[in-house]
């Protein structure tokens, strides 16, 4: 497996931070896709279906993204990063979770940071519609979670054949707990809203019986022991957290698998990343600065722009296409 040889990230004195560049990333102009792709479906076993978008590349490669949590294909990072493998020749397929985007009148069952199986199967059908292409799967925050989970052997047939994880939170009760913390509550709400309107929106559309009471003032720590445990099917909260973190998994992951995080992420502790257990088939990368989601430079990378991101996910790009020729 390539290791990466990476210029370290610079932060400007704007956003230097966590809470900065957690936040300029999300409010600063970022690229858009003109055009999402051609619209494909993936069923799923228990009767959900995700809808997904695809636009074909020249290469030997195909790479899924999957967003985080409350998110869609129509987030900054999954734009950007399909904008990338389009100028880089790949293939590249945009997936909506359980009820996201376009899904939402098509899931019954929420999406979760363990649904590997989801996962697994958007790859199964990638499998079908691009024979003898190798994939790369990336996971952005609770997706890298989730992409982790499925590596390491919990649920899901299909892996990837190589992968990318960006700030994702290998253990889900520290993630949750720190979301409750101080200037975090900002986020915390900011996700919690969003689910919570579209929680509503699914009963009064008839999309699930019970009529799930969620105070106005919620954190993701209450939620999660309100609607997701329940309704995903686990004992309590504390039964989720434990089964779907990726901590537990990723000792036995064999797919090469580049993984960034940062020392500064506001609420996925750095001494997860720094204690745990990973196999010789990841390569861990964490940078002093980031936060969640951000990585903007104080100069421009190669590519030509501020967001250092971008130029990781470049040269693990590049990397793993020398290793799965």
């Amino acid at each position: 497996m390539q290791r990466l040889e990476l210029i370290p990230l610079k932060a400007p004195f704007w956003a230097d931070s966590g809470h900065g560049q957690t936040l300029w990333a999300h409010f600063l102009s970022s690229p858009k896709l003109e055009y999402l792709g051609k619209n494909f479906e993936v069923d799923l076993p228990d009767g959900d279906r995700l809808f997904c978008f695809y636009k074909p590349g020249t290469s030997h490669l195909v790479i899924s993204l999957f967003h985080g949590l409350s998110g869609d294909v129509h987030a900054d990072y999954m734009q950007r990063t399909a904008l990338l493998c389009e100028q880089l020749g790949h293939s590249v397929v945009l997936v909506n979770h359980r009820g996201a985007g376009h899904g939402f009148a098509h899931a019954r069952h929420p999406y979760h940071s363990g649904r590997a199986e989801d996962v697994s199967a958007v790859l199964a059908k990638l499998r079908e519609m691009f024979p003898g292409k190798k994939q790369i799967a990336v996971g952005y925050s609770m997706s890298g979670n989730m992409l982790l989970c499925l590596l390491g052997g919990f649920k899901g047939h299909v892996k990837p054949d190589g992968a990318i994880t960006v700030n994702a939170p290998l253990n889900l009760a520290n993630g949750s707990r720190n979301l409750k913390q101080g200037f975090n509550r900002i986020y915390d709400l900011r996700f919690v809203n969003r689910l919570r309107k579209n929680i509503h929106k699914k009963h009064r559309h008839g999309l699930i019986d019970k009529k799930y009471n969620i105070p106005l003032w919620s954190t993701v720590w209450d939620m999660d022991q309100i609607y997701t445990a329940p309704a995903g099917g686990f004992k309590d909260r504390e039964d989720y957290y434990q089964t779907c973190s990726s901590i537990n998994y990723i000792s036995n992951i064999d797919v090469p698998t580049y993984v960034l995080s940062a020392l500064d992420d506001p609420f996925i502790m750095a001494e997860d990343y720094l204690n745990a257990q990973f196999s010789k088939s990841v390569q861990v990368h964490i940078e002093a600065r980031g936060g969640h989601l951000g990585y903007i430079h104080s100069d421009k990378t190669p590519l030509g722009t501020n967001r250092w991101l971008d130029y990781y996910l470049h040269e693990a790009f590049k990397a793993l296409e020398n290793t799965l020729r």
